[in-house]
């Protein structure tokens, strides 16, 4: 499959233009970057050109790695071999499937790793790249977050509630927790229907309300802290909901309906290793979230 006949390319003027700043020093602070729902605190800006490091696009349906330390190139290609990339450390120029092609900054090895101008990765390997102005926020995806993240907008529910729970969690301002002894289990709820809000429990010492906005983030909205008897932001009223427990001491999961009311009512149980996955399908649930 060619990734970029189905990947969105939005970054161009408005990306570029946005991430310049007048007079800023050779490293300055970049805009947040994430890549695939992460964060990556050490994304950096040189002479005005937004760059991250090559293994944060890690995706082994899409593209493979190699470096030869002796020569201090980099080397990478989609996995269907229609893109081959080489790149050497304080080069301004890659060569792509043979041809060499300018790039807007030169390559910086920081720390042992590689990074490149963002504008490069999206230009040249199709990676879908968005800058949202408003909070000075870049999004970048790779093919198979991008097919996740479709699913978790519009897909099927049990697999956009997988895809929903494995989002690294961002808790912002969110205090820290109080630890606690003995977790024996961990449960989700989420509304009934839904797949991008969900409570996590965490054994019972705290409890955290995340939704996962349009760019793909999971963000912390709500928790409480039974260690430390303490509670931030605002909790959530979900209605109707669905709940899925494992309790992986006794080695059983349990999953069922709790209504309007709080009332639970108990629709299976099976043995925790027979649970592929956090949630599993509710039978004659229907999902009423889907975005277009």
């Amino acid at each position: 499959m060619r990734w970029n006949k189905w990947l969105k390319l939005t970054v161009g003027s408005a990306l570029l233009g946005s991430v310049l700043f007048s007079g800023s020093p050779a490293y300055a602070a970049a805009p947040s970057v994430f890549v695939n729902g992460e964060l990556q605190y050490d994304a950096m800006m040189v002479k005005g050109n937004a760059m991250i490091k090559l293994r944060a696009l890690t995706d082994p349906a899409w593209i493979v790695f190699a470096y030869d330390p002796k020569t201090r190139v980099v080397m990478f290609h989609t996995k269907d071999n229609k893109i081959t990339v080489k790149l050497r450390e304080g080069e301004k120029k890659a060569t792509v499937n043979d041809k060499s092609v300018p790039i807007d900054a030169a390559v910086v090895n920081k720390g042992g790793l590689t990074y490149v101008p963002l504008r490069f990765i999206s230009e040249t390997l199709g990676a879908y790249v968005k800058y949202n102005a408003q909070d000075n926020r870049v999004i970048v995806r790779t093919p198979t977050a991008q097919q996740e993240y479709e699913t978790l907008m519009h897909g099927d529910l049990t697999e956009a509630r997988e895809i929903a729970l494995k989002l690294p969690k961002i808790s912002g301002d969110a205090p820290m927790l109080e630890s606690g002894e003995g977790y024996h289990h961990y449960g989700f709820t989420f509304p009934e229907g839904e797949a991008q809000r969900y409570i996590f429990d965490n054994a019972g010492y705290d409890y955290g309300y995340y939704e996962v906005n349009e760019e793909g983030l999971a963000i912390k909205k709500w928790q409480y802290d039974e260690v430390a008897k303490r509670e931030w932001g605002v909790k959530p009223t979900f209605g109707s909901s669905v709940y899925f427990s494992n309790y992986f001491m006794g080695g059983v999961y349990y999953y069922g309906k709790t209504d309007a009311q709080g009332n639970n009512k108990e629709l299976g149980r099976l043995l925790s290793e027979e649970v592929d996955g956090r949630v599993v399908p509710i039978e004659g649930e229907k999902r009423t979230n889907a975005r277009p």
